[in-house]
């Protein structure tokens, strides 16, 4: 009795989408409620976790960071950017979900893109 051998068939590996982000724009914790007028104050720093720029977001090789590193949270924390976030979270950090859009907007100062496999935002108009 002879083997049977599948036939080699390659997978194409999809890059994620795009989303786009205005990196200015006002965000509120979701765990204490402080709200910044000018959008998170850890952008404006550059992160030394994945290299990204200031007034950039956060990214992975592979995509899918909708959130700043934590590396990038703690030296606005040491910078006195931020102040550690007091309710509910055991590591101080702020949750501070990125804005995803489908496509970038043209009126925004500092509209990034972000390479993910995330959703578009429910919250986003």
């Amino acid at each position: 009795m002879q083997r049977y051998q599948f036939p080699y068939v390659p997978t194409l590996r999809s890059r994620p989408p795009m989303r786009w982000t205005d990196t200015q724009e006002s965000t509120t914790c979701r765990r204490c409620n402080t709200h910044w007028e000018d959008g998170d104050p850890a952008l404006t720093i550059a992160c030394a976790g994945c290299g990204a720029p200031a007034d950039e977001p956060c990214r992975r090789s592979s995509g899918g960071n909708e959130r700043v590193c934590a590396c990038r949270d703690e030296a606005a924390v040491q910078r006195g950017l931020l102040k550690r976030c007091d309710d509910l979270t055991w590591d101080g950090r702020h949750e501070k979900p990125l804005l995803l859009r489908e496509r970038s907007i043209a009126q925004a100062l500092m509209c990034r893109s972000v390479r993910t496999g995330a959703p578009i935002s429910r919250w986003t108009s």
